[in-house]
Parts: structure tokens; C-alpha cells; sequence
């Protein structure tokens, strides 16, 4: 009877004690459980922590870049405004001195009847004339406009000069001389004094069209505007405008 009692004491020793193991171990793997766990939570915040990190300072990056990016943008535009228009060269155009914008031309008849001279002479003559409009670009005045790469140029109007008969192209289409003349010398007295008639003649005819004086001013223009461009190579978006003045 003792001993069935002191085994059965002895059994239940056994049991507690399996479960004060069986205790341990669920303790020790609550544990480490625990700190696993932890250890992820933690990993994954701040994995979240960086990322939310780095993309804030990839915005703020970004953000500060497009704002240098914008500063010096606007100060290089602005250099290269100033560049341009310190570029723009006028000043050597006043060396052209005389610009020749247009030539003109005229032909008149002239036309001594026998009855009109004492020599019984009938002389008909083709003159031909020329003329040519010129700017004086001495006398120019130039205006710049650095914000609009814009050029004034102020000049006289276009003055015709050098007004004088195409000698080579005169044509004798009649002479008739007296049977009983036949002097020379009277033939080229009479041929001077219409020669000089005709130039006479083309200087008002040329002086006279109003056209000419039009078209002499449009020519200016567009030689003017040509030659700030030719002293401004790879320029060719300068404004220019071109004014006259009475000299």
C-alpha cells in the first residue's frame, strides 16, 4: 500500500515536471515570436521611414533644382539679350558715304527741221539719259532698341545725281544736208547744239517724275536694311526701319 502510493506520488512529479518543460519552451518560443516580429515591425518602418524620406528629398531636390534651374535661366536671357543687341555693329555704314539705290533712265527725240536753221539742215537724233538716286550715309542717324533687337535708321531723302547722255547709244535717225552745204564743221555745231538740247531735256523729264522719287525711296530702304544685315552676319532677325529727313 506504501508503495503504491509513494509511485503514484513519484508519477505526478514526473507530469509537473513535463509541463514546466513543455512551459519553458512555449515561453521561449513566445519569446523569440515576439522578437521577430518586432524585428520585422521595425524593418518594415523604417524601410517605410526611409522611403518617405528619400522621396521628400527627391521632391525637395527637384523643387530647389527647378528653381535654380529658372534664376539662371532667366539671368542667361537676359545676358544674352544684352549680347545680341552689343553685337549689332552700324557704325562702318557711315564709310559707304554715297549708297547708290536706284538708276534711272529716259531717251528723247530731238528733232531740227531745215526750216528751223540757217543751213538748210534736217538732223532727227535718239538721245538716251541716265541718272542715279543716292542716300548720303554720312549724314545718317541710328537708333537702337536693345528690347525689341530693333534698329532705327534716319537718312536724307534720295538725291538724283549724276544725270548725263549715253553718248554710245546716240542715234542719228535722219540728217539731210543742203546739196550746196557740205560742211562738216556745221554738221557737228548743229549735232552739239542738239545734244545739248536734249540733255536739257532729260534732266526735266527725270527731275519731273514723281515716280522715280518713290521708287528710289522704296530701293533705299531695301538696300539700307541690307547692309545692316551684311555688317550684322547671321542676324538676320533685326527689325529695321528706315526714315528720311530734308537735308
Amino acid at each position: 500500500m506504501k508503495a503504491d502510493k509513494t509511485k503514484n506520488i513519484k508519477a505526478n512529479a514526473d507530469r509537473n515536471s513535463f509541463s514546466t518543460v513543455i512551459l519553458y519552451i512555449a515561453a521561449v518560443v513566445m519569446i523569440l515570436l515576439s522578437v521577430f516580429l518586432a524585428n520585422r515591425i521595425i524593418k518594415e518602418g523604417a524601410e517605410a521611414l526611409a522611403d518617405g524620406y528619400e522621396a521628400a528629398y527627391n521632391n525637395e531636390r527637384d523643387d530647389a533644382y527647378q528653381k535654380l534651374y529658372e534664376k539662371y535661366f532667366d539671368i542667361a536671357k537676359d545676358k544674352y539679350l544684352v549680347t545680341n543687341v552689343a553685337q549689332i555693329s552700324i557704325g562702318d555704314m557711315k564709310e559707304v558715304g554715297k549708297l547708290e539705290v536706284l538708276s534711272v533712265s529716259d531717251v528723247e527725240y530731238v528733232i531740227d527741221d531745215k526750216n528751223d536753221n540757217d543751213y538748210n539742215i534736217t538732223s532727227w537724233l535718239e538721245v538716251p539719259g541716265e541718272g542715279t538716286f543716292v542716300v548720303d550715309m554720312q549724314e545718317a542717324e541710328f537708333i537702337t532698341d536693345s528690347q525689341r533687337n530693333y534698329v532705327l535708321v534716319r537718312v536724307p531723302y534720295p538725291e538724283l545725281t549724276n544725270i548725263t547722255i549715253d553718248y554710245s547709244n546716240v542715234k542719228q535717225l535722219l540728217f539731210d544736208n543742203d546739196v550746196f552745204n557740205e560742211s562738216y564743221k556745221i554738221g557737228e555745231e548743229q549735232a552739239i547744239k542738239q545734244l545739248k538740247e536734249a540733255d536739257l531735256l532729260i534732266k526735266k523729264e527725270l527731275f519731273a517724275n514723281q515716280n522715280f522719287y518713290v521708287t528710289a525711296q522704296d530701293a533705299a530702304k531695301t538696300e539700307i536694311e541690307y547692309l545692316v544685315k551684311k555688317f550684322n552676319p547671321g542676324r538676320n532677325d533685326i527689325l529695321v526701319d528706315v526714315e528720311f529727313f530734308e537735308n
